[in-house]
């Protein structure tokens, strides 16, 4: 049966002193796992080299005749050379780059990816960045962050709908990921990976923030997405402990592995008692549409 495999890479957080190391961690991972198609969902590099770094990405990734893709975080933009449509816009000029610019309102990056099998297409979405204050208002103890739009999830429907599988990738997880991931702890069903956020440095249980950090509000994506009837699963970053794959209502809701983790490249293990959980996600679908998640830690292939 005819395969199509992504490395999904996450939440780099590189920066002007640490992109070049993390780009020899991202080679590392891709030269010993390989794929047809790389997609970063969202925080990826910052400072004034980051069109740079995209660039070399685009070397890289021409250098082993692959392809790759480009999702945009919460933090793209906020310490960069451009904003967020300038860093989608340089990515889709790129050669091996397969993003499209697509604007729907103030989200870039909004596009459909037709893999060569017949009828599978991935969709990618600008999960946005921060929510607006009256949307926070209704949650004023919880998540800040924003959610995919009506106009985004109108445009998702139209386009997908007469897909055969569609896998999604985007930055901010959606509501129900919480929600799946402890109805599939209860029932013994968690695929693999553990919702690692609410874990303390001693190993007890506390609240640091939401323990998914998902949007203020809930504005159906989800619901509309799979009541479309082709939805296979949903990759999201954002939160860099959790790492879990659970199935939620038919469809897999699968957080990538945190790409990079040395000191200095954002948030993530120093001072939370865990070993480096950090690598990629190897994903393989098959031409029936059926999508198989799989964990590469880089602690593994160093």
């Amino acid at each position: 049966m005819r395969e199509f495999k992504i490395m999904q890479f996450t939440d780099c957080h590189l920066d002007d002193a640490t992109a070049e190391a993390g780009l020899e961690q991202i080679a590392a991972l891709w030269d010993f796992a390989g794929a047809d198609l790389a997609v970063f969902t969202g925080d990826v590099v910052f400072g004034k080299n980051d069109i740079a770094f995209y660039e070399r990405l685009d070397e890289f990734f021409r250098t082993r005749k692959a392809l790759f893709a480009v999702v945009l975080g919460n933090h793209e933009g906020e310490a960069n050379s451009t904003d967020r449509r300038g860093i989608i816009e340089k990515c889709a000029s790129l050669g091996n780059c397969i993003t499209e610019v697509n604007p729907i309102g103030k989200r870039y990056g909004n596009f459909i990816y037709d893999t060569p099998l017949d009828g599978v297409s991935l969709a990618m979405l600008d999960s946005g960045d921060y929510a607006p204050w009256y949307a926070r208002l209704r949650r004023p103890f919880g998540s800040k962050y924003a959610a995919v739009t009506k106009e985004q999830i109108a445009w998702y429907v139209s386009a997908v709908e007469n897909k055969k599988a569609v896998c999604v990738f985007m930055h901010i997880p959606v509501p129900e990921y919480e929600r799946a991931y402890y109805g599939a702890l209860a029932r013994g069903e968690v695929k693999y990976g553990a919702l690692r956020e609410n874990i303390a440095p001693d190993g007890s249980l506390r609240r640091f923030s939401d323990v998914v950090c998902s949007p203020a509000v809930n504005t159906g994506f989800f619901e509309k997405a799979r009541s479309v009837g082709n939805l296979k699963a949903i990759f999201c970053g954002h939160d860099h402990l959790n790492d879990y794959y659970v199935e939620y209502e038919g469809v897999g809701l699968v957080y990538g592995q945190k790409t990079v983790g040395f000191k200095g490249s954002g948030y993530a293990f120093d001072g939370r008692g865990f070993p480096d959980y950090t690598g990629a996600t190897l994903i393989t679908l098959d031409e029936n549409g059926n999508c198989t998640p799989k964990q590469i830690y880089y602690k593994d292939i160093r």
